[in-house]
């Protein structure tokens, strides 16, 4: 092999050494969006995954499949870019019985061994240059193989979390109206401004968890009770149904105006990650439901004026559903089906 072609390998590798290194302390040690190569990745595979199918038990798989195919690219990545180093010189890598240079495979070889400290004695290097290199390569896999690890693990408690928040919101109600309605009493709503005050740490805490591991929007819940993306809109659309309640019977700004903040933090993280707000806000709720239990509400023009600000926020609500391939009617059901299950549940 040509000695400038063996040193643009060499060069290539260090240059696949540096972009992987980079991408992956940037992604498991920065609080912010994964590193360039796990963001295209991820948010990639997942588009394809959501066109190739709509299931849910198989979207759960193939996000699962995500993860872990992102941690393997990651080793590849290290791998390719030391076994190309070690291509740059004849003698960088040489069989130890005869003394002869390796072939390429051999190099590939050593360096995959190399990288996960496993010591081998049928390759060894050229010169005291290049076992400086080795050992370089040896604590680099380490450490990478290591950081992989401990990245990984946390991975699991956050989307537990994530699924205890969703659950906690489906009890409450699975849509808006069920949330607001449940817990009216006939002149208040009772127990329901504690149970916000309650949701706010948790929701404080998974939007953080998506900033310490980005790769959390891939992992997918194959049911509704259990999924994030359609509870948190119900959360929040149910928050937005109070500025159409009368001030009178509204409850005080403090017990929900923390997590209508947790929640724009939440959004405000996937915006700058992956997330895409749509062109459209969802339909616009209406008050009938609520004027029907016997909540006094304010006009239609003032609440149609409210939604009106909060179309942006309703924008991403509806981005964040669909990106989790469910649909908004998982959010918002008909008047008939709120009333009959509302019925049903108070059997």
């Amino acid at each position: 092999m040509a000695a400038a072609l063996r040193v643009f390998l060499g060069l290539l590798g260090i240059g696949v050494l540096l972009v992987t290194i980079y991408d992956v302390l940037w992604t498991t040690l920065r609080l912010t969006s994964g590193g360039p190569i796990t963001s295209w990745v991820t948010d990639g595979l997942w588009r394809g995954a959501m066109r190739l199918t709509r299931s849910h038990k198989a979207l759960a798989t193939l996000g699962f499949l995500i993860v872990l195919f992102t941690v393997a690219l990651w080793v590849l990545l290290v791998w390719t870019g030391w076994a190309l180093v070690m291509e740059m010189s004849p003698r960088a890598v040489l069989e130890s019985a005869t003394g002869r240079p390796a072939d390429l495979w051999s190099r590939v070889y050593f360096a995959g061994s190399t990288i996960i400290t496993m010591n081998i004695s049928e390759y060894r290097p050229g010169s005291p240059g290049w076992r400086i290199v080795s050992t370089i390569a040896a604590a680099n896999g380490f450490s990478m193989v290591s950081l992989i690890i401990t990245y990984l693990l946390p991975i699991v408690g956050a989307e537990l979390e994530r699924r205890r928040l969703a659950v906690y919101i489906t009890a409450l109600g699975r849509t808006p109206y069920e949330v607001l309605l449940r817990a009216w009493n006939g002149s208040s709503f009772g127990k329901l401004p504690d149970h916000l005050v309650a949701l706010t740490l948790p929701m404080l805490e998974v939007g953080q968890g998506h900033l310490a591991y980005p790769v959390l929007h891939c992992i997918h819940s194959s049911t509704r009770e259990t999924a994030l993306a359609p509870s948190v809109a119900v959360l929040d659309e149910a928050i937005t149904l109070f500025a159409g309640v009368c001030p009178e019977q509204r409850p005080d700004k403090g017990a929900f105006y923390p997590l209508r903040q947790a929640i724009a933090e939440f959004l405000s993280t996937l915006a700058e990650a992956h997330l895409e707000p749509k062109r459209e806000p969802p339909p616009p709720l209406s008050l009938d439901p609520l004027r029907e239990a016997g909540i006094t509400t304010v006009n239609n023009e003032e609440f149609r004026l409210a939604l009106e600000t909060l179309a942006d926020r309703r924008r991403l609500l509806l981005g964040l559903v669909e990106d989790e391939a469910w649909r908004w009617e998982d959010v918002l059901r008909s008047n008939r089906e709120i009333v009959k299950r509302l019925e049903i549940s108070d059997l």
